[in-house]
């Protein structure tokens, strides 16, 4: 069996990724308002973050015991 091959690149920016699909300025503008309506409709959905697990109730290490 052969042994998986994982490529790791950083993701492209949104310029090179218009400049792949050769977008232009005015469509960009278009797409990023669309973008900003739908965070901004998304944004009071959003569930609070997790709270932190209080020190005292907190696993301790096995090696610090």
């Amino acid at each position: 069996m052969r042994k998986p091959i994982h490529i790791t690149t950083p993701w492209p920016t949104q310029e090179e990724m218009a400049r792949r699909f050769r977008i232009p300025k005015a469509r960009q503008r278009e797409l990023q308002a669309l973008v900003d309506e739908f965070k901004a409709k998304l944004s009071p959905l959003e569930e609070p973050p997790v709270t932190l697990v209080e020190p005292e109730k907190r696993r301790k290490r096995a090696s610090a015991a």
